[in-house]
């Protein structure tokens, strides 16, 4: 990975008994054209394999962080736990069952400018990953 001196991004991950999700996103998240990144995972103890899962990306990418709630804290706290473990210049928020495209983050970071925060729009789609229009 060619970093050019660029900040890091993090990308504050939750979950929570996402398995059925959870590698799809992963595998979008691994596949950012923009380096450096760190994803740091909150996982807001679920009950089902998405932190089997979650283990075996991380031992084979260095740049995901995992944590473990003891006790469930619910979306916010969740999200709040994450966001502080976070190390990059920058945040990139992310749900559970999100799948970026491969150069959302060097679009968002091209288009940055001074912006302490910035949005964009969402194209939305079923279990089936068929686009909902409307």
């Amino acid at each position: 990975m060619i970093c050019e001196n660029k900040p890091l991004i993090s990308i504050a991950l939750c979950t929570y008994n996402g398995e059925k999700y959870i590698e799809k996103q992963l595998d979008s998240l691994v596949s950012q054209s923009y380096t450096p990144i760190e994803i740091v995972i909150s996982d807001d103890s679920s009950t089902d394999g998405t932190w089997n899962i979650l283990e075996k990306y991380a031992a084979v990418y260095p740049f995901i962080k995992l944590f473990k709630s003891r006790i469930n804290l619910g979306f916010t706290k969740n999200f709040e736990q994450a966001i502080s473990f976070c190390n990059g210049d920058f945040i990139a928020l992310s749900d559970q069952d999100d799948i970026w495209d491969t150069d959302k983050l060097s679009i968002l970071y091209n288009e940055l400018g001074d912006s302490d925060l910035f949005y964009h729009d969402s194209n939305f789609i079923d279990e089936n990953d068929n686009p909902i229009l409307g």
